[in-house]
């Protein structure tokens, strides 16, 4: 039996693909695991009433993408005060995500009987039952009102609050057959200012994919103002009714916070290569400015030694620790940002430090960096020799937003060297070339495997805390 949250799924000439947004590659995986591969499970179930699978479900049900829940948050700007419902809630995992993240109270509806009880179980062994709520609901059966004074009613609860924001992560078919009374909900319940929050469907454009007809006809018939800007992430928001996405835009509540992500949210996201991004002239400028100071930085570094007695406090030994670390002959680090003369405009840094920085924002495909004030934590050139490698399964670039690195030498210069990320356990190698960079979440693992050769990189940190003067942490 499937149990958790639902996806997108186009019906045509009976085939199932998802629709695509940045979160396609794991809803794709969660697709093939809990519908594609299960589908002789789930007919056992289609005549059972209660059941995701069965004749009164109008979705079928697939869990939502880790990657997504930071986002849909974001969107729909929820906090402590907010009461989120979730029409067909699956196993309650936005929900939870959402009452631990946020403290909101929760409202979870949802047709299949083993799954509410599951979202129930959870929520008890995550510590957020008293905040989180789950009822067994038929969808098409709600009355009127459900979403404002009959909520009591509605969620089998009479405490229940009704919502300020509801959730429905329904297919095409799903969100269409529930639009008509979504729609009445949404403007009787304009005074208290309900928003909506759908996922990979957007209600102005949502199609029942099974009726031949429907490709024909106009799929906002009802009029839905939809608010796009985290499309990316398959995620959209209907604002309150009679606000305007402008109106919905400019008006950003006290408390909303930028976007948010956990360690686990960092592991789902997925690198970007971005080729280019430095020309030879740039590259030359580069090795001909930290040629000489490295050298100076790193003389005798081999045998330095730390004395721990020394070190006034744990950030000193860090400091310290980093520092020796940086001067091994095998992998040597310059903190270019923390050297005067290397960082005066006219020598030409600067500017290849702002290509770089404009490079990321350009390409944060995260959403990181939107309402955040930012600064370069550290900007630092990067010697491989033989035996140099980053090989710790847990190396990640701690307290920093993103990270972009820039590979210097030629390809032909070294062996190994290969920049890796982690797709859960497993390792995703990154090919790079001259000039080419790749663009992560920094808390995200990652590793360059040792080096036979010589290996030059260009890395950039940008974090929210001030710029350093010396290297990652002073």
């Amino acid at each position: 039996q499937v149990y958790p949250h639902s996806v997108r799924l186009v019906a045509h000439r009976r085939t199932l693909r998802p629709m695509v947004d940045a979160c396609e590659w794991e809803q794709t995986s969660l697709l093939h695991k809990f519908v594609l591969e299960k589908k002789s499970q789930l007919d056992q179930f289609r005549d059972c009433e209660n059941s995701a699978a069965g004749p009164k479900s109008i979705s079928p049900y697939v869990p939502c993408a880790a990657s997504r829940i930071p986002y849909i948050l974001q969107a729909a700007r929820i906090t402590a005060d907010d009461i989120l419902w979730d029409l067909g809630c699956g196993d309650g995992f936005v929900l939870h995500e959402a009452a631990r993240r946020c403290g909101c109270r929760c409202v979870g509806l949802d047709i299949d009987a083993p799954c509410v009880e599951m979202a129930r179980t959870r929520s008890q062994e995550l510590g957020v039952a008293e905040l989180c709520h789950f009822e067994q609901r038929d969808l098409l059966a709600l009355p009127a009102g459900s979403l404002g004074d009959r909520s009591g009613e509605a969620a089998g609860e009479p405490s229940a609050p009704p919502p300020t924001v509801a959730l429905a992560f329904l297919t095409g078919p799903g969100l269409v057959a529930l639009a008509p009374w979504l729609f009445e909900e949404w403007r009787r319940e304009a005074p208290r200012g309900l928003r909506l929050v759908t996922c990979v469907e957007s209600l102005d454009t949502a199609m029942d994919y099974n009726d031949p007809g429907a490709m024909f006809g106009d799929a906002n018939a009802l009029g839905w103002t939809v608010c796009k800007d985290h499309g990316k992430w398959g995620v959209f928001v209907v604002p309150p009714c009679g606000q305007s996405v402008e109106e919905w835009r400019a008006e950003v509540p006290r408390g909303t916070l930028p976007l948010q992500l956990l360690r686990r949210d960092s592991e789902a996201t997925r690198p970007i290569v971005l080729p280019n991004l430095l020309s030879e002239e740039d590259i030359q400028l580069v090795h001909r400015l930290a040629a000489e100071h490295l050298r100076g930085a790193c003389a005798g570094a081999d045998d330095a030694s730390v004395s721990l007695f020394d070190l006034p406090d744990e950030a000193s030994f860090h400091v310290a620790a980093e520092d020796a670390l940086h001067g091994l002959r095998q992998h040597r680090v310059l903190h270019l940002h923390g050297i005067e003369v290397l960082m005066a405009e006219e020598g030409g840094l600067p500017a290849v430090e702002r290509k770089l920085v404009e490079a990321i924002k350009a390409n944060d495909g995260y959403g990181l960096l939107a309402a955040r004030d930012f600064n370069v934590r550290s900007f630092e050139y990067h010697a491989y020799c033989d035996g140099g490698s980053v090989m710790d399964a847990e190396h990640r670039d701690d307290g920093s937003l993103l990270t972009l690195s820039v590979l210097l030498s030629p390809p032909s210069d070294f062996e190994g060297g290969t920049f890796t990320t982690f797709q859960g356990e497993e390792r995703v190698e990154h090919t790079l070339g001259r000039g080419d960079g790749v663009l992560f979440v920094s808390e995200k693992r990652h590793n360059v495997s040792p080096v036979i050769g010589d290996r030059r990189a260009l890395i950039i940190e940008l974090w929210e805390g001030p710029r350093n003067k010396r290297n990652r942490h002073v």
